[in-house]
């Protein structure tokens, strides 16, 4: 297990339809099926095995998904926008989904009032948060932004976060400290975070923020401080 308390780490040296976050204007029950899926209010986001399925909105808080929203890999790989997880909100991620974030988005957790997320992949089925483009570009995308409004078991366990950084601070930055138990990472992969500027794996922009991480690697190599 390695522990994070400053703000800079160092490293000891990370197709099918596609689907549409923050499009829509669903407001129905549980939207799952057929070509297009619109989200509602709460349950499962997911299509079939062809067309697209669309979530709206983007904004995940108990009064817009009042039993939470989950995203499947049922769908194929989500193509989205911002994701704004707060306000009573839980935003579950299934293990085996992909989602392509679009250019300076990022998923942002906690930012007015309590928000949790659940990334829930496993050693065979991880979850994928990546850029949009194919082929992918480096700093496509921001990352995962956890504000003190981050509720108690969040984590994000068994998942590659592949060509985020574009804000410059880090594909996970935690914006100040957190209690303990707040947030887990667990085999968390962070690849190709090599950016123009110098983005770096996890970013504490509360320098008291402590975090713990077990099993993470940065580009294949062992994530340490």
């Amino acid at each position: 297990m390695s522990t994070f308390s400053i703000r800079i780490l160092t490293l000891a040296l990370l197709a099918g339809p596609l689907c549409s976050l923050g499009c829509g204007s669903g407001t129905g029950g549980s939207p799952t099926g057929g070509a297009v899926a619109h989200g509602g209010s709460g349950g499962s986001a997911a299509g079939g095995s062809t067309g697209t399925c669309k979530i709206d909105p983007s904004t995940v808080n108990s009064t817009n998904y009042p039993n939470g929203l989950t995203l499947t890999k049922t769908c194929g790989t989500y193509l989205v926008d911002d994701i704004y997880v707060q306000d009573g909100g839980v935003l579950t991620i299934e293990a085996g989904a992909t989602i392509k974030f679009s250019d300076n988005t990022a998923i942002y957790v906690g930012q007015t009032g309590s928000g949790k997320v659940l990334i829930n992949g496993t050693a065979q089925s991880p979850v994928t948060l990546t850029t949009q483009y194919d082929p992918p570009v480096l700093a496509g995308w921001y990352g995962l932004v956890f504000y003190s409004g981050t509720a108690s078991g969040s984590k994000v366990t068994y998942a590659t976060i592949d060509y985020a950084g574009g804000n410059g601070d880090g594909s996970i930055v935690v914006d100040s400290a957190l209690p303990d138990g707040t947030l887990t990472l667990d085999h968390l992969a962070i690849d190709h975070v090599d950016t123009p500027d110098f983005a770096i794996p996890i970013y504490m922009s509360d320098g008291s923020a402590t975090i713990a991480c077990t099993s993470c690697t940065v580009d294949g190599k062992k994530l340490t401080h």
